[in-house]
C-alpha cells in the first residue's frame, strides 16, 4: 500500500494475522487503526506527514506491542518526548528508522541516546547497534565522555585479553596435534622393528 494518496488509516484494527504493513510515501498525518493487529511486526511508514499534531500523531503505537520494526523516517516529529513517552513504551522494538524528522536535532547527542534508552534495539537509521555501541552508549549515558572513553579502555584490554587466550588456545592445540603425531610416528616406528625382528627370526 506504499506510495499512492493514502491519507487515513483506517479499517485495520480487524486483520488479526497482518505482520507486515507498508504504508510508506503516502499522505498519512496520524497512526491509527492498529489496535486489533495483534501479529504486527514491521509498520513502515517512512515520507509521510506524521507529527504535526505532537505524540497524538503516534500515540497509537502504544497499543500495538507486538512491532518489533518500525519506520517513521521523513516525518515532522518534532517532540523530544517521542523517547520517553511513546519509543521507549514500545517493549519488543528492535529496529528504528526515524533520521530526516526535526526531532533527531531535538535529542541531544541522538544516537547514544536513542540507544541507551532501549534496551533490545538492534538496528538504527543507517546502521546496526553492535554490542560495543551499546556499551559506548550506556556508558555516555551514565557519566558523559568521560565514562565512555574509560568503557573504550576497557573494551580494548577485553578484546586484547581475547586475543591472547585465542593465541594461547591456538599454540596448546598445535602443540598437542604435534605431540600426538610424535607419539603416532614412535609407535609406528616400533611396530615397523618389531615386524622385522619378528621376521628376521
Amino acid at each position: 500500500m506504499h506510495e499512492n494518496c493514502i491519507s487515513v488509516m483506517e479499517n485495520l484494527s480487524h486483520l488479526k494475522e497482518l505482520v507486515n504493513l507498508n504504508l510508506s510515501d503516502n499522505l498519512i498525518k496520524k497512526i491509527e487503526s492498529i489496535e486489533g493487529c495483534d501479529k504486527l511486526d514491521s509498520l513502515y511508514l517512512g515520507r509521510n506527514h506524521i507529527g504535526r499534531n505532537g505524540l497524538s500523531d503516534l500515540s497509537a503505537l502504544l497499543e500495538c506491542p507486538s512491532i518489533t520494526c518500525l519506520d517513521v523516517q521523513s516525518n515532522q516529529i518534532d517532540d523530544p518526548e517521542v523517547l520517553p513517552q511513546i519509543l521507549m513504551k514500545m517493549p519488543n522494538l528492535k529496529v528504528l528508522y526515524m533520521q530526516n524528522n526535526p526531532v533527531c536535532k531535538k535529542i541531544r547527542n541522538y544516537r547514544k541516546t536513542i540507544i541507551s534508552s532501549i534496551p533490545n534495539l538492534k538496528y538504527l537509521d543507517d546502521r546496526p547497534v553492535f554490542e560495543d555501541d551499546r556499551r559506548h552508549a550506556e556508558a555516555f549515558a551514565r557519566g558523559g565522555i568521560d565514562e565512555e572513553r574509560k568503557e573504550r579502555e576497557v573494551i580494548k584490554k577485553e578484546k586484547a585479553a581475547k586475543d591472547e587466550k585465542n593465541r594461547q588456545a591456538f599454540k596448546a592445540m598445535i602443540a598437542k596435534a604435534r605431540a600426538e603425531k610424535a607419539a603416532a610416528d614412535e609407535k609406528k616406528k616400533q611396530e615397523e622393528e618389531a615386524k622385522k625382528a619378528q621376521e628376521a627370526e
